[in-house]
């Protein structure tokens, strides 16, 4: 009849009992364990792993030649204008879309105009942000003055109470934030019609475009 010891390990009278104090290092050795060796991969597969992901992905120069501008805006964050570091084409295909609607592409197109002549571009903040001008350059930086300019003054001085001082008078190029009218023969502004961005530009005049995702 067996005796139970250690629990509910049971033991055969007149068998041995080898103690774990007993048991020779070499004959735990001597038994490969495929369960050990496949516990000590795993630290090295982690460590390699890990390596891999450390590793830093390679920065382009934003002296670098570009010829794609929403590559190039992300590494320059800002331009005015694209410089010569910039060297695609002026206007790709894919901003026209981003800028005019169906039916005015195919309106200009019926016209014979392409709709790329009036596109004008540059960087913000890493993006790329562009402009239609029209028949007019109206997506220069903004005149953000509130002192009347001397062509407004004699406009006003010949036309007194005149509602709007026309653009004509007060110039195309760089937009006026403000919309100005004569008071008797002096210049006032009328209200504001434009804001600013942090480069000073008027908002109401620019877009931030992307390529269409594929």
């Amino acid at each position: 009849m067996g005796r139970e010891a250690h629990g509910s390990i049971r033991i055969q009278e007149g068998e041995p009992i080898i103690s774990a104090s007993e048991t020779s290092l070499e004959s735990l050795l001597s038994v490969p364990s495929v369960v050990s060796l496949q516990a000590m991969r795993i630290p090295f597969l982690l460590l390699g792993l890990l390596a891999a992901l450390s590793l830093p992905e390679p920065v382009r120069s934003a002296d670098a030649p570009f010829t794609d501008p929403a590559a190039y805006c992300e590494a320059v964050g800002a331009a005015d204008a694209p410089d010569a570091r910039y060297t695609g084409p002026a206007v790709p295909d894919w901003m026209v879309p981003a800028l005019y609607t169906k039916d005015e592409i195919k309106a200009q197109k019926k016209a014979k105009v392409d709709p790329a002549r009036a596109v004008v571009w540059r960087c913000m903040q890493g993006k790329v942000w562009a402009c239609v001008q029209g028949n007019s350059p109206i997506c220069g930086k903004a005149n953000q003055e509130m002192a009347p300019a001397k062509a407004m003054r004699e406009f006003c001085a010949g036309q007194p109470n005149a509602e709007v001082i026309p653009l004509s008078v007060i110039g195309h190029d760089h937009p006026m934030i403000y919309d100005w009218s004569c008071k008797g023969r002096k210049p006032v502004i009328a209200r504001q019609i434009f804001t600013v961005d942090t480069r000073g530009f008027p908002v109401e005049l620019w877009k931030e475009i992307a390529p269409a995702q594929k």
